[in-house]
């Protein structure tokens, strides 16, 4: 009877000590969890319907999750008038699904010669829509109306803000944020409207290729209505210096995700993708420096591939809480165990733990 009232004493700590970590998680910055991968219809850019679907594209067809999590993709439909790259080379430039879920935004990265950027808004029902004959890289909707992008030249380039309503011939696209000092990068918004964007590939700089910087939403709207677009070199706040500053994007719990990489040299800030924590974002701007890149404590690093020097695409699904680090058509998923997963996983850990000791 002994050795029985001694194991069930040591469950009854087992249990107490399970429940105090299931219930006192960690943040979702350390907790994310590789639980497997999937593909998608081809090697391209993706984002997240309004239901928790992915949408993707195959060169000008438009391709949707047949239900939340299925993995199992349809043809929407394809893009009139598209004019896109040879696939064996380049796909779209990115697929971004406006604020209410009704539209999509595609840019056609140069079009099969280079140099015929267009960027497509098209209703979901029937894919009906105009393209817009503007330069871009990188997209991110501000509102139901207008589309924020990254131009596609080489330094110095900027951030320009497309009114999707205006007419395609001849659109209103003010520039917002000037003076890039390199290639563009991406872009996104918090949830207070600051404007985040980097340096892709260094060019003229002063920045460096992977500085990521935030501007202040009353700042950089001010060139909504005619006043001045802010310097990016001159002007902002440097959150982190990371990657090549692609891909980026907010999770719930406002930490930032970044993908791409650093190819300039130097430096061998490339083969991950990376999540900076939202508190390390909130002290770079109380004015206490950026977030230091090497602290695991700040900046976590994901490679779930491990085999060469990938340049993940990252993104992130707010209706399943999930965070997606794409290579090629192999996407990658991370998530957050729910507390009670959390709780099983420590008693069956420190009961093996036992056993080992034993």
């Amino acid at each position: 009877m002994k050795i029985g009232k001694l194991r069930i004493g040591f469950l009854c700590v087992v249990m107490v000590t399970a429940f105090q970590a299931g219930t006192a998680r960690a943040d979702a910055f350390n907790d994310y969890g590789l639980t497997g991968s999937f593909s998608l219809p081809a090697s391209g850019v993706f984002d997240v319907l309004g239901d928790g679907r992915l949408v993707t594209l195959d060169g000008a067809d438009v391709y949707a999750e047949t239900a939340v999590g299925s993995r199992a993709f349809g043809l929407v439909g394809t893009l009139p008038d598209a004019d896109m790259p040879d696939p064996m080379y380049a796909g779209p430039a990115f697929v971004r699904v406006s604020p209410d879920g009704t539209r999509i935004a595609v840019g056609n990265n140069g079009g099969s010669s280079w140099t015929n950027h267009q960027v497509g808004v098209f209703n979901l029902g029937g894919l009906t829509g105009d393209w817009f004959p503007v330069d871009h890289y990188e997209a991110e909707w501000v509102d139901g109306t207008n589309l924020a992008l990254t131009a596609g030249a080489y330094g110095p380039t900027g951030v320009t803000v497309l009114d999707t309503f205006s007419e395609p011939s001849s659109p209103t696209n003010p520039t917002v944020v000037t003076n890039v000092g390199g290639a563009s990068a991406g872009i996104t918004f918090d949830a207070l409207g600051n404007l985040y964007t980097g340096n892709g590939y260094q060019f003229g700089g002063p920045s460096e290729t992977g500085w990521i910087k935030a501007f202040s939403h009353d700042s950089w709207t001010e060139a909504l209505s005619g006043g001045p677009a802010v310097d990016f070199e001159a002007e902002g706040t440097l959150i982190v210096d990371l990657l090549s500053a692609a891909a980026l994007g907010f999770d719930a719990e406002g930490n930032l995700h970044v993908g791409g990489g650093d190819y300039a040299g130097g430096v061998n800030d490339k083969g991950f993708g990376a999540l900076v924590r939202s508190t390390a974002i909130a002290d770079a701007f109380s004015g206490f420096g950026p977030a230091d890149p090497f602290d695991p404590e700040e900046v976590r690093k994901f490679d779930p591939d491990d085999v060469g020097e990938n340049f993940y695409d990252v993104n992130y699904n707010d209706v399943t809480g999930e965070l997606y680090f794409r290579e090629g058509s192999t996407v990658y998923t991370y998530v957050v165990p729910e507390p009670g997963s959390l709780l099983l996983l420590t008693i069956a850990g420190l009961l093996g733990l036992r056993r080992y000791k034993r």
